[in-house]
């Protein structure tokens, strides 16, 4: 089967990939490799097969999106590539390193900005940098000294709208206002690889739209490698280079788009009708896969129900 919707086949999108930013090849080695991972969690009575040989690869410098359906394991594959979770199969490689079950080699942005509320707009950008590993502060010299930290990250501020409010607390913040200090403290920490985990999914249709807009901008300065979670196929399509969709529960990789739709992005591409027709196509993939984990659902309750009690303690398995 195409993973191709009609009309969008590489030969098809060939000519507009050709109008825009010259892909750069390139023999270092990818910014992140996950491997055949495999996860599944004990809980009392069964057995929850949760992640299913999941492999996905994110180059330097590239956006790539992880879509799927709720439950299907996105945030725990987050807490594997960030060394909370250790697999029971696979490996995490970054630049070519294993680095399965460490720490410290991601910058990470949750769903909620999680800043602290004692701690001003400025203090809590610069958090990242304060709790960043020695080895990752040591490599960046720009980050030699506190008044020179502070004064970057003023300037970074400045950039995004935020440098009147570098003084005020979170509280004072609008919902737009506090994700965009949240992303900054992820944008400047040390390490090279960031996770977004869904961090527009609390703001209103419109704020996200702004927010959207303001992320393509500021990535496509930077282009920091970056491994985003979201719900929304619109967004997916919008801001990534590819897109790796994941089943239902155990979550495999079904679908691996690449985004046909040249940089730099602009709201005005979700007119396209080929960016319409990308968009109905994986909302056609979505709804098979969460026919798929609703019934699976089902048949894991009766499962339970029927298992012999397990006497040890809730473990990962």
């Amino acid at each position: 089967m195409s993973l191709y919707p009609t009309d969008l086949s590489p030969q098809n999108t060939a000519e507009e990939q050709q109008t825009g930013e010259p892909q750069k090849l390139s023999s270092a080695p990818p910014a992140l490799e996950v491997d055949g991972i495999h996860l599944a969690f004990r809980k009392k009575r069964s057995l929850l097969p949760v992640l299913q040989d999941v492999s996905l690869t994110v180059k330097p410098g590239e956006f790539v999106s992880l879509v799927g359906p709720s439950g299907s394991g996105k945030s725990t594959l987050f807490h594997i590539i960030g060394g909370l979770l250790k697999p029971q199969q696979g490996h995490i490689r970054m630049h070519g390193q294993d680095v399965t079950g460490e720490r410290g080699h991601i910058s990470y942005m949750p769903q909620q900005p999680a800043l602290f509320p004692w701690r001003t707009t400025l203090d809590n950008v610069l958090l990242g940098q304060e709790n960043a590993p020695r080895n990752h502060t040591a490599a960046h010299s720009q980050y030699a000294s506190e008044r020179e930290r502070r004064e970057e990250a003023r300037q970074w501020l400045e950039q995004v709208g935020l440098g009147p409010f570098a003084k005020a607390y979170p509280h004072t913040l609008s919902g737009g206002m506090q994700q965009r200090a949240a992303f900054l403290r992820a944008l400047l920490s040390p390490q090279e690889l960031m996770l977004l985990d869904e961090p527009f999914s609390a703001l209103d249709a419109l704020t996200r739209a702004e927010m959207q807009q303001w992320l393509l901008r500021i990535w496509e300065r930077n282009r920091r490698s970056v491994l985003f979670i979201t719900h929304s196929i619109e967004e997916a399509l919008l801001l990534s280079d590819r897109i790796y969709v994941l089943s239902a529960r155990p979550a495999s990789v079904v679908h691996v788009v690449d985004v046909p739709f040249p940089r730099p992005r602009r709201e005005e591409i979700t007119l396209d009708p080929r960016f319409n027709e990308w968009k109905r196509t994986m909302t056609d993939w979505m709804r098979q896969e969460r026919c798929r984990l609703d019934g699976g659902m089902e048949e894991h309750t009766e499962s339970a129900r029927k298992s012999p009690t397990n006497n040890g303690a809730d473990q990962y398995e």
